[in-house]
C-alpha cells in the first residue's frame, strides 16, 4: 500500500540525512588527522635532529569510528531501498470511490490518507522524472491523481490501471526480476519478421515515417509499406501491449510500457551503431555498461508540457 512505502521513504529520507551528516564528518576528522600527523612529523624532525625518542604517530579512534558507522548507515540506506522497490512492485493506490470528470475532459481522484511526497519523490525518481509524475497522460500528485484526456468513467479507471501496473513493471525490473508481460512483448518482437525496423524504432521516443526512411535509406514504395505494416500489424496484434502508440499521420510516440520493453529488450539482445556505447540504468539502479544503439531513457510527460501548464491542470488558476 502507498501508506506503506510513505513509512518506508520517511525512514529512508532520515538514513540519508544521516549519511550526509556523517560525510561531514569524516571529512572534519579526516581533515584533524592530517593536521595531527603534520604535527607530528614536525616533532620526529626536530627529535631526530635532537638525538631524542621519536614520537609515535598518531591515530584518531574517532575517525575509524565515524567510518564503520557511514559503512552501516549505507548498508541501511540500500536495504531501504530495496524495500521501497519491493513496496513499489506490489503498489496499491488508494484512490476515492468517487472520482470525477470535470468539464474539461479530466479525470480526477483524491488519494485517501495522503499526502504521499516522500513517496512520489521516491517513484518519481527511480524514473527520472519529476514531481507531479507524469506518465503517459497520468499526472500523479502527493495528494491526486488527474488523467487527461478521457471521454468516461471508465476509460479513465482503465489509463489508472495500466499506470500502476507500469509502476510495477519497473519497480521488478529494477529488482532484477522478469515481467511476463515485458518479456511476451520482446519475444515477439525479437521473432518477428519486421526486428530490424523494431530494433530501428525502439530507441526513438518518437516515430516519424519520413524521417525513419531516411535513416533507414528507404526509397522503395514495397519498403515504406513494411515499416507502415510493422506498426498497424504489430498494434493489432498485440494491442494495447504494443509499444508504441499513434498520435498523427504516419507519426508514432513510444509509450511509457514500450521504454520499458525496449530497455529490457536492449539488456538480452545488445547491438550497437558504430562508435556508440552507452550506460544503461532502469530507474536508477545500474545494469552496468551495455551496448546499444541509444540510452532508452525514460522520459516524464513534462516534455510535452511546460510547467505552468501542469501546475494549471493540477491546481487550476491558483498563483496566476
Amino acid at each position: 500500500m502507498l501508506e506503506e512505502l510513505e513509512k518506508l521513504c520517511a525512514e529512508l529520507e532520515v538514513v540519508d540525512t544521516q549519511t550526509q551528516q556523517k560525510m561531514k564528518q569524516i571529512s572534519d576528522l579526516e581533515e584533524k588527522a592530517k593536521q595531527l600527523n603534520e604535527d607530528v612529523e614536525l616533532k620526529r624532525m626536530i627529535a631526530e635532529l635532537r638525538g631524542e625518542e621519536t614520537p609515535a604517530p598518531q591515530d584518531l579512534e574517532e575517525l575509524e569510528q565515524a567510518k564503520n558507522e557511514f559503512e552501516k548507515l549505507k548498508i541501511k540506506s540500500e536495504e531501504l531501498k530495496k524495500q521501497a522497490l519491493k513496496g513499489m512492485a506490489e503498489l496499491d493506490l488508494p484512490v476515492s470511490t468517487r472520482p470525477q470528470i470535470d468539464n474539461e475532459g479530466k479525470f480526477i481522484t483524491t488519494l485517501e490518507g495522503g499526502p504521499y511526497e516522500r513517496s512520489v519523490k521516491f517513484i518519481a525518481h527511480k524514473l527520472d522524472s519529476s514531481v507531479p509524475l507524469d506518465i503517459d497522460g497520468v499526472l500523479f500528485d502527493s495528494n491526486k491523481i488527474i488523467v487527461t484526456e478521457v471521454s468516461d468513467m471508465r476509460i479513465g479507471l482503465q489509463k489508472l490501471l495500466v499506470f500502476k501496473q507500469n509502476i510495477r513493471r519497473m519497480a521488478m525490473m529494477a529488482l532484477g526480476e522478469k515481467n511476463p508481460e515485458i518479456e511476451k512483448i520482446i519475444d515477439y518482437m525479437h521473432q518477428s519478421t519486421y526486428k530490424d525496423i523494431w530494433e530501428a524504432a525502439g530507441s526513438k521516443q518518437r516515430v516519424v515515417f519520413e524521417n525513419l526512411y531516411k535513416e533507414l535509406a528507404i526509397t522503395e514504395s514495397s519498403e515504406k509499406k513494411r515499416v507502415q505494416n510493422f506498426f498497424t500489424n504489430s498494434q493489432k496484434v498485440l494491442g494495447d501491449a504494443f509499444p508504441f502508440r499513434n498520435i498523427g499521420s504516419g507519426i508514432w510516440e513510444r509509450t511509457f510500457f514500450g521504454s520499458l520493453v525496449w530497455m529490457r529488450y536492449t539488456t538480452l539482445y545488445p547491438f550497437i551503431k558504430e562508435g556508440e556505447k552507452v550506460s544503461k540504468e532502469v530507474g536508477g539502479m545500474s545494469e552496468g555498461e551495455v551496448s546499444v544503439s541509444t540510452k532508452p531513457k525514460i522520459e516524464s510527460l513534462n516534455k510535452y508540457m511546460e510547467k505552468k501548464e501542469l501546475d494549471k491542470i493540477l491546481y487550476g488558476n491558483k498563483g496566476e
